[in-house]
């Protein structure tokens, strides 16, 4: 199966955050949705339409600004199912866009992976996630940011989504034969759970009422009712600076199908082929009966990618400190298997985080064979990705140098990339490049 990562745009001191896509043919995945992901994707033709999944790294504007877009976008092109997945505050910050996107028939569905819930993951046919929670020096996590929220206001946040964008529904099997017939569907909760539907109403109309009482107390416009659903009150949030870092692993790669030997069991090309390949044991006209192992080698453990997001250096002792990533570093007890199916690593880095030498010396504990892909201010140039509103704009900059001013870009990094680590796998993102994780590691810059 053929999967790679697209970079969309890289860190810079203009841009707070990386977004990328991994890209399958049965579908896309974004991480991090910042403004201008949108254009730079319709400018591209980069195929959004497919997108299956969107993990944010931060619950902030320079992750999600371009995320209310993207949506409506998306609504437009008919894509229905669509999951974001993100940190603590996720579901608060999309009940807050129903005031601006009315799509109750797109299904989106919203996970919060919060830190301490044994459920915060996200899987599919392509990929399997797993989340890392980092914070900076000297934050403590308080009682409400661990494991899955189950409080009356997330209730009402989760309502809100539904009327906002509809019930999430998980996409049918797209084999026909192995489809089972509809079965009544039942209202689930957040994670899987009983919804209690009666019990989240009597919350709602609680709130609604206390909506109600407070909007009483101010004049009103005579056209205004407090009883709509975009009125209903959203109840707070308490902000945290918790920042997500993503470990992603592939799908696994089938052994390779041995022709000869198939041939040599008495086997022609045909059916039977595909049988074996797809895993089935076939008997032939003979009665003998022949193994999709006797014809197809051992199947090879899938590829990773781990996708880092540390804001500035307060974050550097909480990311280079997690447990999870231990694994994965040359010289430790517990490394196992794992370090030698990593091949990218995606370093999104604040002002300062790859400069620092706690950084530095944790990156150079990972393989030899990892690709580096440093996005950060220091190594990305402050260059201008939308060439085409940059031609146009050119255009009339000839025409009237006075009224149309050319943007202030250049297309030279502060730093060399040798200077971060000493490694020969080192790549800075540019927008649109290519790197191909299956079936073999290659990098294409030529998009």
């Amino acid at each position: 199966m053929k999967w790679g990562v697209q970079v969309v745009r890289g860190n810079t001191h203009n841009v707070g955050s990386t977004s990328v896509i991994l890209q399958f043919a049965s579908g896309r995945y974004l991480f991090n949705c910042g403004e201008g992901t949108q254009r730079l994707s319709f400018e591209n033709k980069t195929r959004i339409s497919k997108l299956t999944a969107i993990f944010l790294t931060r619950v902030d504007w320079d992750n999600m600004g371009g995320l209310p877009g993207m949506l409506l976008t998306l609504a437009e092109t008919g894509s229905q199912n669509l999951v974001v997945c993100g940190g603590h505050n996720l579901t608060h910050a999309m009940a807050a866009m129903r005031h601006f996107i009315l799509r109750s028939d797109m299904g989106v569905g919203v996970k919060e992976l919060r830190d301490g819930d044994a459920a915060a993951a996200f899987s599919d046919e392509n990929i399997r996630v797993t989340p890392v929670h980092i914070y900076p020096t000297g934050y403590t996590v308080s009682a409400h940011e661990q494991g899955a929220d189950e409080s009356d206001a997330a209730a009402i946040r989760r309502m809100l989504l539904e009327r906002a964008f509809g019930v999430h529904k998980a996409p049918e099997p797209t084999d026909r034969k192995k489809r089972e017939p509809p079965q009544p569907q039942q209202k689930k909760g957040y994670y899987g759970q009983e919804c209690k539907e009666a019990a989240i109403e009597q919350v709602l109309q609680k709130f609604e009422q206390q909506d109600e009482d407070r909007t009483k107390k101010r004049s009103l416009s005579p056209g205004h009712s407090p009883k709509r659903s975009s009125d209903v009150f959203l109840p707070l949030a308490t902000p945290t600076p918790c920042a997500l870092c993503y470990i992603v692993e592939g799908p696994e790669v089938p052994g390779k199908f041995d022709s000869q030997a198939a041939r040599d069991l008495g086997l022609k090309p045909g059916p039977q082929f595909a049988q074996l390949v797809r895993g089935q044991t076939i008997t032939t006209a003979d009665g003998q009966t022949i193994r999709p192992e006797q014809c197809v080698g051992p199947a090879r453990p899938s590829s990773l990618v781990i996708i880092i997001d540390c804001p500035s250096p307060a974050y550097i002792d909480s990311l280079t400190t997690a447990h999870q990533f231990v694994p994965f570093l040359e010289g430790t007890k517990t490394a196992g298997p794992q370090k030698d199916q990593l091949m990218m690593i995606v370093h999104s880095l604040g002002p300062g985080v790859a400069q620092d030498a706690r950084y530095k010396k944790w990156a150079a504990r990972f393989p030899a064979h990892v690709r580096h892909m440093v996005s950060a201010p220091e190594y990305v140039p402050d260059n201008n990705p939308f060439q085409r509103h940059l031609r146009i704009h050119a255009a009339m900059h000839a025409i009237s140098p006075h009224t149309y001013i050319l943007p202030q870009a250049t297309d030279k990094a502060e730093l060399p990339l040798h200077t971060f680590l000493d490694s020969k796998n080192l790549v800075a993102p540019k927008s649109m490049m290519m790197y191909d994780i299956e079936p073999e590691p290659k990098l294409d810059e030529s998009m």
